[in-house]
């Protein structure tokens, strides 16, 4: 039994602790994520409609094939010779002739028509056009996707990282208080202390629990956010790594950055979703030009071609279908334009222009919101760089304080409530320097992103 447990035990120690890497959730999250794959079927479905695009300009071919079967056929018509002639005289037998052998049961009809367009004003060409700014657009909205996808995972990836060493320094703040509470109670029986300043540590010590209880809510949040992004369900929180050698080069990189130079690569045209916005109004002129070649008085010129067949005989399989000349071919230049419906074609004019004015003004407020996001990130790193500095050098001054208190205590003239109180400072200031990094990591991969760099570490 002894061997058996010690096995056990080995066994357990040797099976290796997986953690997902950034690298390795990004993989998950091009393959899983929802939003993700739907603008990939919106891709693909845009790609079909090209195809169907460019298939109007091959010949429609149709074939109606029916085959009836007739219940009552009309019967034979004969008639009787000597009714009509004497028989004798001419020496003529006196019989039946058939005039008409009747109606056959089956009867059989084919139609094949092929229709080609000709000349079309440019319908079929600015068609295709049409349809592959489409599928361009599909395409940059899938790239645009991803990239947001991107970011929301970097992001996410560092709030996790720094929500879990905060949770850390919560449960060494929680086991501060707890001492705390016992000092207080025991200073108040002693009458060293007020009952007023007791029931404070108290409600410290409450304040604490409700901060844990918060962050541990976070945390919980931001594991199953990854989960949705990632498509991984089973993720905890010891899973996941963090480069943050990455994300230092990265806020590192921006802070050497000129605002100007950063601004102007954020509001370039080259930027994807400037991209997608352009196309978009390129879409839009597409279907202004389709509208104005469909007004009225403007005619449409198509070939068409039509060949039939009725019978009773099925063509190529029975005989003699071919000697009852039931066959018959058209050649026929067709011309189709709309005279008057009301003016609706000048009003799709309208709209298609009136549609080309709102892709115009949607770029513009594109670049509006875009320039208030990088000025409101740039500010948020700017006063983040400043807090963190700002903690920083409390932390040395409450380091240099608690120091003193260490030594005093040590001699047994300190005392532990004030020593105690110095750390719950210190650890109060390690973790708002870890909130300013979780806004510091937002602001961060949210520059990237608008600059076109949000899946890599700045050159």
């Amino acid at each position: 039994m002894k061997k058996l447990l010690i096995l056990l035990v080995i066994s357990s120690l040797l099976v290796p602790v997986f953690a997902y890497t950034a690298d390795e959730l990004t993989s998950s999250m091009l393959a899983k994520n929802p939003d993700i794959m739907k603008a990939r079927e919106e891709v693909t479905k845009a790609d079909l409609d090209v195809r169907d695009a460019k298939g109007g300009y091959s010949p429609t071919i149709d074939l109606t094939v029916t085959g009836s079967y007739i219940a009552n056929p009309i019967d034979p018509i004969r008639i009787n010779l000597g009714d009509y002639i004497d028989t004798t005289a001419y020496g003529v037998k006196n019989d039946y002739i058939t005039l008409y052998k009747g109606q056959e049961s089956m009867y059989y009809q084919f139609s094949l028509s092929m229709t080609q367009p000709i000349f079309t004003w440019g319908k079929l060409s600015n068609a295709v056009k049409l349809y592959k700014s489409i599928y361009e657009a599909r395409l940059m909205q899938l790239e645009d996707a991803m990239d947001k996808a991107q970011t929301e995972l970097n992001t996410r990836i560092a709030a996790l990282h720094y929500l879990l060493q905060i949770q850390s320094l919560l449960s060494k703040q929680t086991e501060i208080v707890s001492r705390l509470v016992e000092l207080a109670d025991d200073a108040q029986k002693n009458g060293m202390m007020l009952a007023s300043d007791a029931l404070g540590v108290k409600v410290q010590a409450r304040q604490l629990d409700v901060a844990k209880a918060q962050v541990d809510q976070q945390v919980l949040l931001m594991m199953t956010e990854l989960g949705n992004l990632s498509g991984i369900r089973d993720l905890s929180a010891t899973d996941i790594e963090f480069d943050e050698a990455s994300f230092t080069a990265s806020l590192d990189n921006l802070c050497k950055a000129d605002y100007s130079t950063l601004s102007a690569k954020c509001l370039s045209d080259s930027r994807t979703n400037f991209q997608l916005l352009g196309k978009l109004s390129s879409i839009a002129q597409t279907a202004k030009d389709i509208a104005g070649a469909s007004v009225n008085w403007k005619p449409d010129l198509a070939l068409v071609v039509n060949a039939d067949y009725s019978g009773s005989r099925l063509p190529f399989v029975e005989t003699d279908w071919y000697g009852k000349d039931d066959w018959g071919a058209t050649i026929t230049v067709a011309l189709k334009t709309t005279v008057l419906d009301g003016g609706k074609a000048v009003r799709n004019v309208k709209r298609a222009d009136s549609g080309l004015q709102d892709a115009q003004i949607d770029i513009q407020s594109a670049k509006a919101k875009v320039r208030s996001a990088v000025d409101e990130n740039w500010t948020n790193l700017s006063v983040g760089l400043a807090q963190i500095d700002y903690q920083s050098a409390l932390s040395e001054q409450l380091d240099s304080k608690n120091q003193v208190n260490q030594s005093l205590l040590d001699t047994g003239y300190g005392s532990e409530s004030d020593y105690l109180q110095g750390q719950l400072d210190r650890n109060n200031c390690e973790i708002e320097i870890l909130r300013t990094k979780i806004n510091l990591a937002t602001a961060v991969y949210t520059l990237l992103y608008l600059q076109g760099d949000g899946s890599k570490v700045l050159d």
